[in-house]
């Protein structure tokens, strides 16, 4: 609805300014087939275009899903835009991972520079009038996204990857062919920049890392001028809702631009470099309630908010850390009715060319707005009357509408920049999802009239550290990296402050202060700690029932990349009836029977506090009876500081506590020997070398689980964590469950079927109207909302391909199907339903029908009873 609604408007305009004009909208070019191509029209400026290759990919493999594209565009129009590996469309900005909650209708690169007397300006996409002017090249000139992947079990596996999921694409904004190039009508065809965009997205499954996605942009001037005075900007459409509420879901967003405070409370800062700086700067865009139904948050609500942060720009010779840059943050409501076109501005009477307050149409007007070094006030406020300090007054009649939620756009902008002829630009945003944004149903009240209130109970804090990740695993703090051209590393670390300090007592000092990095050296590292790679699993579907089987062959031996220590610590097990993060419940978990000792800080000056340090890593039962001399030390019985325990060994009276490192669940056996149930069984331990000769051992699993629903399908995953960073204060670290989830009907696969020719069968029979067959996951076990066409009556143990029908008594043909894997009645390769209805399309009577099915094992024959 939503761009079916823009585009109307948009073409509305088109026809009354320019008569005559067609716009072919960016969508319609998408996925242009050259023969069509060839057809068109050649509306030709400068050179006959090659077809452009404009394609899409999806970032999937953490908790945000993501799409990018060639042609400098974000997001995918509300699925307007396939995944061309699925098919399906495509989420533009996905959180959590399959909630089908979206937050990025589209979101364009916007460039803007001085070039010789002019003022020229190209987008990925304009958002307003369908404009595009970066396009690839054709697929022959290497016009492709390029996949890669550092997991080295992904097909898409290649030692130069950055991240699990990179996508490389490059495009230009040198296309002029109006074929593909629309003229904006306001400011004639398009004139490029001449510059070519290298544009690289990452993405990882990692805790701290799966709510955000970085991008990399090289800008490069490939023309003859200067580009002077450039500014770059993030323009974004969100558009937040769940797909179930598409409607009205795009006209209630709001956004603004924060300032979030990141030190930890509480600390006791004592000095370092550039302290008051370690803050979060960002532009967010979220629902303005959550789309809560009666007061109460659902599966469709939007709670979450989205933003967008710059974590890189080039650093200037000779600096420390990033450069600091002029940043301007706008925002706008585009409609057809200028009055209503609107925005906060400062500049009296800049009008656009249509006669709004709001959308920069034009080169001109988007190069003012990007460049202005405005900070519009947020969206909430919108009712407020703020022309003390120096803005226009509110809308004369929409203020109140506008501040509790709209068709609100922004625009993130920075610069400026200089790129001579042949030059380049670094350039790295952060698109981040931040969780539990919204948290009351009832907040939305607060608006327009109480906007101090409304922001009050609003939560930045998941925003806000998914934001300083974002920075922290494109730049480290704290490591120098080596130059990227003379692979020398300098004394820059980045920045820092003290904090967690003891005071001196005689001199008031700070000592035995933790260093706290919060900034890198401006050197991308594109790396973080990573867990444990997760296990390759084995698993083996029988009726109502599930075994799962891996080995830690590629988890329990690899150093990790950070700590260099083989830091893995367990295993957990978890079930789900969607794949996406949330919804994985733990069934069991094993790990290393290990402890922490944590150390009593005897150089503390008399009479302060005791102080207990953990600095190290978590020790085994052996390990602590060497180190203790003591073959019957039990660190259980030293649970606290006020039980700790004192080292007397060497002459010193050092004092420990110990807590278990995690629950120590390795294998457990009850008095009589016999293995407690329900826990991950380490059937065998295996001694290997590995590929450099160096001796290696790790451990087989084994995990059962029963009572499983034959017609409810199951994700399973086995994640690996480890046991953190003691030294650094990284707590431990976990793989995603989506990294190796596998689907799971609890029955037979076709193979086990065709192999045993095993008898096929039907259920629920009877099936009873009456009952509730949704409560117990016989339908709609998604939830996605019931109707009469998901009615279900399953069949079982069918080959790879068969033929079902349904008869009446009386010989009558009801309905026939095909099974196969992937069919429209397909679940898997030996299960397939019916929806009840006839190949009249209307909804069968109660009665006794018949079924066959017919394959190469033969034709079997069943009864089925419907009750109604």
């Amino acid at each position: 609805m939503h761009s079916t609604v823009k585009c109307i408007i948009g073409l509305l305009l088109l026809v009354v300014l320019v008569a005559g004009f067609a716009l072919e909208g960016h969508a319609r070019m998408k996925y242009i087939d050259p023969d069509e191509a060839a057809r068109l029209p050649q509306r030709q400026l400068s050179k006959t275009a090659v077809v452009p290759n404009t394609t899409l990919a999806v970032h999937n493999v953490g908790n945000f899903y993501f799409s990018v594209t060639n042609w400098g565009f974000f997001g995918s129009q509300a699925g307007d835009f396939s995944d061309p590996k699925t098919g399906q469309p495509a989420p533009g900005a996905e959180f959590p991972a399959g909630s089908k909650i979206d937050y990025l209708f589209q979101g364009a690169l916007w460039i803007s520079a001085l070039v010789g007397i002019d003022t020229l300006t190209s987008t990925g996409h304009d958002g307003w009038l369908s404009v595009s002017e970066m396009y690839p090249e054709s697929a022959d000139n290497g016009g492709v996204i390029i996949e890669r992947s550092n997991r080295p079990g992904s097909e898409f596996y290649s030692p130069e990857a950055i991240s699990e999921q990179d996508f490389i694409a490059v495009y230009t904004d040198t296309l002029t062919d109006q074929t593909y190039v629309n003229a904006d009508q306001y400011t004639g065809p398009h004139v490029p920049l001449h510059i070519k965009i290298t544009q690289k997205s990452y993405s990882w499954s990692y805790s701290y890392a799966q709510d955000f996605v970085l991008l990399d942009f090289i800008i490069e001037n490939i023309g003859l001028d200067s580009l002077r005075q450039l500014y770059m900007g993030l323009y974004i459409d969100a558009d937040v809702y769940h797909s179930s509420r598409r409607v009205e879901g795009f006209a209630d967003d709001i956004c603004g631009f924060r300032n979030l405070e990141v030190n930890p409370s509480g600390a006791i800062v004592c000095g370092g470099t550039d302290v008051v700086q370690d803050t979060v700067n960002i532009a967010w865009i979220a629902d303005n309630d959550g789309d809560q139904v009666g007061g109460i948050f659902d599966f469709a609500s939007p709670k979450a908010v989205t933003g967008t942060r710059v974590v890189r720009s080039p650093t200037p010779p000779g600096g420390c850390g990033p450069t600091r840059l002029d940043y301007s943050f706008n925002w706008w409501n585009s409609h057809g009715t200028p009055s209503l076109d609107w925005g906060p501005q400062k500049i009296p009477g800049d009008l656009n060319f249509s006669g709004g307050r709001g959308t920069p149409d034009g080169d001109t007007h988007k190069y003012r707005v990007m460049s202005n070094r405005e900070f519009d006030y947020d969206q909430v406020y919108s009712a407020e009357d703020m022309s003390a300090q120096g803005w226009m007054p509110p809308h004369e009649s929409r203020a109140a509408t506008f501040a509790d939620g709209y068709d609100t756009r922004y625009l993130l902008s920075f610069g400026p920049f200089s790129i001579g002829s042949g030059q380049s630009l670094p350039v790295t945003v952060g698109y981040i999802a931040g969780d539990d944004f919204h948290n009351d149903p009832d907040n939305i009240r607060n608006l327009p009239d109480a906007p101090n209130t409304f922001y009050e109970n609003l939560d930045f804090t998941d925003l806000a550290v998914n934001a300083r990740w974002a920075a922290w695993v494109f730049d480290n703090p704290g490591f120098s990296t080596p130059d990227p051209e003379t692979g020398v590393a300098d004394e820059c670390r980045g920045l820092y402050y003290l904090a967690n300090c003891s005071i001196d007592s005689i001199d008031g000092s700070c000592i035995d202060c933790d260093t706290i990095w919060y900034a890198g050296d401006g050197i991308p590292d594109y790396q973080g700690p990573p867990p444990p790679n997760s296990p390759i699993l084995d698993i083996t579907a029988l009726p109502g029932k599930v075994i799962i089987e891996w080995d830690g062959s590629e988890t329990e031996t690899r150093p990790d990349a950070f700590s260099f220590l083989k830091d893995f610590e367990g295993y957990r097990l978890y079930m789900a009836d969607l794949d996406q993060v949330a919804s994985f419940a733990l069934v069991a978990s094993w790990d290393m029977v290990d402890f922490r000792a944590f150390r009593e800080d005897v150089a503390q000056p008399q009479g302060s506090e005791k102080r207990w340090m953990y600095k190290d890593y978590p020790l085994t039962l052996d390990e602590l009876r060497a180190q203790f001399n003591d073959p019957d030390f039990e660190p259980t019985d030293y649970p606290s500081p006020s039980k700790a325990y004192t080292d007397t060994t060497n002459g010193q009276h050092q004092r420990y506590y110990f807590e278990v490192e995690d629950w120590n669940r390795g294998n457990e056996y009850d008095e009589n020997g016999i293995t407690i149930q329900n826990l991950i069984q380490r059937v065998a331990v295996v001694d290997s070398i590995d590929e450099l000769g160096n001796p290696i051992s790790f451990g087989r699993y084994h995990f059962e689980i029963d009572g499983l629903l034959p017609s409810q399908s199951y994700y399973f995953a086995v994640t690996a964590f480890d046991y953190g960073y003691p030294q650094n204060g990284l707590q431990p670290l976990e793989s995603s469950p989506l990294v190796n989830s596998q689907l799971v009907f609890p029955f037979y696969s076709a193979d086990v079927v065709e192999e045993q020719n095993l008898e096929i069968s039907a259920y629920p029979n009877p099936y009873i109207v009456s009952d509730d067959y949704r409560s117990s996951q016989y339908e709609d076990p998604y939830r996605q909302g019931w109707t009469e066409r998901d009615r279900r009556i399953h069949f079982v143990n069918l080959p790879s391909r068969a033929m079902i029908k349904i008869y009446t008594l009386d010989g009558d043909l009801v309905r026939e199907f095909e099974h196969y894997e992937g069919g429209p009645f397909s679940d898997t390769s030996s299960k397939a339903y019916w929806d009840l209805i006839s190949r009249n399309t209307q909804a069968v009577v109660s009665g006794i029908y018949l079924y066959t099915v017919e394959s190469s094992l033969g034709t079997q024959i069943g009864k089925l009873v419907i009750v109604k």
